[in-house]
C-alpha cells in the first residue's frame, strides 16, 4: 500500500468520521463518500414541516471507554453534545448531539473532504490502486486513485462491494443486523406519563422505544415523539409501505398513551438498525490489499463501539504504511 496515497472511506457515519479524522491528524489525505444527503449515518436527524426535527436513528450514546469519554467531554464543553437526563441505577449517562444527533459526526468531519450524495457501486482495481465507480460503471471521484478503501457502511453493503471487486474480508459476512421501523410523530396530546422515555424489552411488543424528542437538549417544540418498532415487528413488516407502517404504529401508540390531534406523522425504515451479531474484533484489515472494514458490526451495537472501530482501522492503515 502506498504510504502517501489517498484513502477512500465509504460511509460518513461515526466510524468513517473517526477513521478520517485520525488519518488527517497523521498527515494522510482521506476522501469520505456517502450515498446520503449529509453525514451522520444512523446518527441522523429528519426535518419535518414547520421546523419540526426528529432524531429518528440512534437516540443517544454512552461513554464507557476513557478515550471516547474524553472526546464526549470535549464535545460537551463546545456545545456539540450534551447530557440527556441523569444517570440512574448504575447505568452510564446518556448523551446526545446538539442541536441534532449528527452534530458529533459533523464535528469530526469538519474541514475534511466529504462528498455526500455519492453512491459507490463498484470497487475497481487499477494496478496497485483502487478506483471507485457507480453501479453502472460511471466513475466516482474521478480526480483520484486510492491506495486504500475503508468500508464503514453496513456489512451487506460492504459485502456487495467486495464481491464485485473479487475480494473478501473474512468476518464481514458473519455480522447480523436487526431492522427497525421508526415513527416520527407530532401531536397535541400530553407528554409521556413516566418521563421522557418509555422502553419495552418484550420481544413480541409492537413498539420497543418511545422518546419525547423535545426533551433532549437543544431541541425545540413539545409534542414530538420518536417511536421504534421492535425488531420482530419490523421484520414482519419490513417490505410494507411507509404510510401503512405509520398508521399501524400510531394505532399501537394510542394503546400506550393518549394522543391528541396529529400534526405530522412519517415512518422511516432502517434495514440495518442494530447489530445482533458482531465480528468480535476492533476492525478488519487485509495487509497489502488496502481493504478494511469498521463500524458497530465489529464490536457491537453502540455509537461508542463504532467510533472505536473506525479509530482502530485508521491505526492499522497507519501502522502498515510506517
Amino acid at each position: 500500500m502506498d504510504r502517501d496515497g489517498t484513502i477512500a472511506i465509504i460511509g460518513a457515519g461515526i466510524a468513517g468520521a473517526a477513521a478520517a479524522r485520525r488519518l488527517s491528524e497523521a498527515g494522510r489525505r482521506a476522501v469520505v463518500l456517502d450515498k446520503g444527503r449529509g453525514p451522520g449515518g444512523r446518527m441522523a436527524t429528519r426535518r419535518g414541516p414547520d421546523s419540526l426535527r426528529f432524531d429518528h436513528g440512534a437516540q443517544y450514546f454512552t461513554a464507557r471507554d476513557p478515550l471516547f469519554a474524553a472526546l464526549v467531554e470535549g464535545w460537551t464543553a463546545r456545545g456539540v453534545a450534551a447530557a440527556w437526563g441523569e444517570p440512574s441505577g448504575g447505568r452510564p449517562g446518556r448523551h446526545v448531539g446538539t442541536p441534532g444527533m449528527s452534530a458529533p459526526v459533523r464535528d469530526l468531519l469538519d474541514g475534511l473532504d466529504v462528498r455526500c450524495g455519492r453512491a459507490v457501486g463498484r470497487l475497481v482495481r487499477d494496478g496497485r490502486d483502487w478506483r471507485l465507480a457507480e453501479a453502472d460503471g460511471a466513475a466516482l471521484a474521478e480526480d483520484a486513485a486510492f491506495s486504500a478503501v475503508l468500508l464503514t457502511c453496513p456489512s451487506p453493503q460492504s459485502l456487495a462491494l467486495l464481491a464485485g471487486a473479487g475480494h473478501d474480508l473474512p468476518g464481514v459476512a458473519e455480522v447480523r443486523y436487526a431492522p427497525c421501523w421508526t415513527l416520527m410523530l407530532a401531536h397535541d396530546g400530553p407528554p409521556l406519563r413516566d418521563g421522557p422515555v418509555r422502553e419495552d424489552r418484550d420481544p413480541d411488543a409492537t413498539i420497543a422505544w418511545i422518546a419525547e424528542n423535545g426533551s433532549k437538549p437543544g431541541r425545540q417544540g413539545g409534542g414530538t415523539l420518536v417511536a421504534h418498532a421492535s425488531p420482530s415487528w419490523s421484520r414482519a413488516h419490513l417490505e410494507c409501505e411507509a404510510e401503512d407502517v405509520a398508521g399501524r404504529l400510531v394505532s399501537a401508540l394510542r394503546d400506550l398513551m393518549p394522543l391528541g390531534d396529529i400534526r405530522h406523522r412519517a415512518a422511516h425504515r432502517w434495514r440495518y438498525a442494530a447489530v445482533e451479531r458482531a465480528v468480535g474484533e476492533p476492525c478488519l484489515f487485509v495487509p497489502g490489499s488496502g481493504l478494511g472494514f469498521a463500524g458497530d458490526g465489529c464490536l457491537g451495537p453502540r455509537v461508542e463501539f463504532a467510533y472505536l472501530s473506525g479509530l482502530a482501522l485508521a491505526e492499522r492503515v497507519l501502522a502498515e504504511a510506517a
